[in-house]
């Protein structure tokens, strides 16, 4: 090491001796110490020059950069300016649009509620008119005024017909009727008639015109001596006696009559006259007559046998124009028997006494009479004539005439009785229509008991209260309620909703034409709230919350909170006291008592901490096989869950068998179930890092395994927080 250190020395001074020429040539020669002060001087002043060149070159960029920076600045404020003004003036225009558009809402707003207003006034107007022109009419009806009513009457009538004739005076000489030996039987015959006429009804008084055709048959049978001399053979004389000559005469005749009467109930009567002008007709005869002779040459006189009497058949006869007769007529409606009822389901039901139909509902009546008719006139114009005829040279009768024809004091009266039906066609006046009752209304509202609030969604329905019958089907209601058209009467509304007990209440409507409000107040159901959280994390856990009755094991209730928000509702039966049981994978199991069936509670579940273990809930494998089946699908989901929402836990999925079978084999498919819980929840999106699994086998039973279920307790998959 010594020897190094010498070494090196020399070198070093060998190398110094060597470079000192090269170091002297190198080096400037030296200057003078003046002469290198003023060229200090002249460098140090360069150098300042130099440097306040590059300070005012700095100071003048600086002052031009500023200036282009107060220039940018102004620019930029103007700029900014200009923005902001077209801002601004953009604002101020659309400021103007929003209060353009205010003002036309606003102006619209109002045209709307003038609207309205004009429509609600003109329906109260209605309405208000509607009562009026009701009350108007239930006036009317309380005091009527008399009506008139015109019928057109179609009647038929028949009955009893006499023609009575009076003979007077005596014609002596040939062909003599001795009216001191006549002998007259008057029997008449039918009559028939048929009247077209008006008939007007007016309260209680009736007139009736119009025409009247009829139609008079009558007999009449006399005996009588008629005498004749005969002129051949001086003093013999001829006798000629009538026992029963028939003679039948007939009269059409068309007439006006003018009656007048009143009718009271069912009942009514007609007096008057009626103006007749007879159609030419005629008379027949018939009979037998003996002749006796009395001759002066014989003591006794002697007869000559018994002939028929060659009367006339089908003679006309002469009249006098016009014939008057005085009529009357008594008789009842049959509309009470008769008519067609209002309703054709009540066949008892029937018209009372002296009840009409309306017009439109029944306009046919009818009727039936006893009437009689006397001719107060002659209507006799027969000219005068002998009653037989003879010839000089025939003893037997030539030729007869009408016994009207003996002279001209003959009178002839009419007489016709008998019974009449009519049918009448009522003819549609001026009547008064009827105005039916203005409707009644109720509005219908329900409100929440507790606030008063209208409900959003209400079902309601009306029935009579006395009838039972609805008068409002059921019908959904909102918060702006009802408008439910109503009778007169007493009614009874149901009203229910969602969460609120139902209510029934009774109103009435008395008067048409007004509303009522009826209002109905549901009282809330109450209504449990349950929101499950974590108590560490505060998100909220999908849980099954079973709500279970005090006296039974099996939940009355099942409820699935949100997986959101971790919430659940339900009402429950009142009455019964209840308890709330969660079991829910990854927390302490929660059982508590429920105070309250409308309680809101926040239920917070304490997670199983590290190192602990919980048994996986209904988890299931087939018989001595790793496969899951589809029974499992819950529990599987639940976990996933469970780790989903806890995504820093760790998990360690532990399998466990009973002793059935050999060890190794048990070991083996421990250790295939945990695999086969792993890899579902890795497929289900789990970090196989977050996973182990484990099979023990049959080495760490919870139960016997002497019994099945003690093995079946002991067959399960845990698992182990990490």
């Amino acid at each position: 090491m010594r020897h190094l250190f010498q070494n090196l020395l020399i070198a070093s001074v060998i190398l110094s001796l060597s470079c000192a020429p090269i170091v002297a040539y190198a080096m400037p020669e030296p200057v003078p110490a003046a002469q290198n002060d003023r060229a200090k001087a002249a460098a140090q002043k360069k150098k300042e020059a130099e440097k306040r060149k590059k300070a005012a070159e700095k100071a003048k960029a600086q002052k031009e950069k500023q200036k282009e920076k107060q220039k940018a600045a102004a620019d930029k404020k103007r700029e900014a300016d200009k923005k902001k003004a077209a801002t601004a003036k953009e604002n101020a225009k659309k400021q103007a649009e929003r209060d353009k558009a205010a003002a036309e809402r606003a102006k619209a707003a109002e045209e709307r509620a003038e609207v309205q207003a004009k429509k609600e006034a003109e329906a109260k107007a209605k309405e208000e008119k509607a009562i009026r022109d009701y009350e108007k009419y239930q006036e009317s009806l309380a005091n009527p005024k008399t009506e008139v009513i015109s019928y057109f009457n179609l009647g038929l009538r028949a009955g009893y017909a006499a023609m009575m004739d009076k003979l007077n005076g005596m014609y002596m000489g040939a062909g003599t009727l001795n009216q001191s030996n006549a002998l007259q039987q008057l029997k008449g015959g039918p009559g028939v008639g048929l009247d077209v006429t008006y008939n007007l009804e007016y309260g209680h008084f009736l007139f009736e015109t119009g025409l009247d055709f009829r139609f008079l048959n009558s007999t009449s049978a006399y005996g009588f001596q008629a005498t004749r001399i005969d002129k051949t053979y001086p003093g013999t004389m001829y006798n000629y006696w009538f026992d029963n000559l028939s003679e039948t005469r007939n009269m059409l005749e068309i007439g006006l009559p003018l009656m007048f009467g009143a009718q009271f109930s069912r009942y009514y009567f007609l007096v008057g006259a009626k103006v007749h002008y007879g159609l030419p007709m005629g008379y027949s005869q018939k009979g037998k007559y003996d002749i006796v002779v009395n001759d002066p040459a014989l003591i006794e006189p002697y007869g000559m046998g018994i002939y028929d009497l060659n009367g006339r058949t089908n003679q006309k006869m002469v009249f006098k124009q016009p014939d008057v007769s005085v009529a009357a007529e008594i008789g009842l409606d049959l509309d009470e028997w008769l008519q067609k009822q209002p309703d054709p389901k009540a066949k008892k039901a029937k018209v009372k006494p002296g009840q009409r139909l309306p017009f439109g509902r029944q306009h046919v009546h009818y009727r039936v009479a006893l009437f009689a008719e006397y001719g107060v006139m002659n209507t006799n114009a027969t000219p005068k004539a002998a009653p037989v005829e003879f010839t000089a040279n025939n003893v037997e009768v030539e030729n007869t005439n009408t016994l009207l024809a003996m002279n001209g004091d003959t009178k002839l009266n009419n007489l016709f009785v008998g019974a009449k039906f009519t049918v009448q066609f009522e003819v549609p006046g001026k009547k008064e229509r009827p105005v039916p009752p203005p409707p009644a209304y109720a509005i219908y509202s329900v409100v929440n008991a507790n606030t008063n609030e209208p409900l959003e969604k209400a079902i309601v329905e009306t029935v009579g209260t006395e009838s039972g019958k609805i008068a409002m089907r059921e019908k959904q209601i909102g918060v702006k309620g009802f408008r439910q058209k109503h009778a007169l009467g007493k009614f009874t509304v149901s009203a229910k909703a969602d969460n609120f007990y139902p209510a029934t209440q009774e109103f009435e409507i008395e008067k048409v034409g007004t509303t009522e409000y009826v209002t109905i107040a549901l009282r809330p159901r109450p209504v449990l709230r349950v929101r499950v959280t974590n108590k560490e994390t505060g998100l909220a856990v999908p849980a099954m919350v079973q709500i279970l009755r005090s006296d039974a094991a099996e939940p009355a209730y099942n409820l699935a909170t949100d997986s959101a928000t971790g919430a659940t509702r339900k009402m429950l039966e009142e009455g019964p006291q209840y308890r709330i049981h969660i079991a829910q994978m990854g927390y302490d199991t929660l059982d508590m008592a429920l105070a309250n069936i409308g309680d809101s509670l926040n239920i917070q579940l304490t997670p199983i901490k590290k190192g602990e273990v919980f048994i996986v809930k209904n988890l299931h494998f087939a018989t001595n096989k790793t496969r899951i089946l589809k029974t499992s699908e819950e529990a599987l989901n639940d976990l996933y869950m469970y780790l989903a929402r806890n995504p820093k836990v760790r998990i360690k999925i532990i399998g466990h068998t009973d002793n059935i079978g050999k060890d190794a084999a048990n070991q083996k498919l421990s250790d295939g179930r945990a695999n086969e819980v792993m890899k579902d929840l890795i497929e289900r999106g789990i970090a196989p890092e977050r996973i182990e699994a484990e099979g023990r086998g049959e080495t760490q039973p919870i139960d016997t395994n002497d019994t099945e279920e003690g093995r079946q307790n002991n067959r399960r998959v845990e698992i182990e927080i990490l």
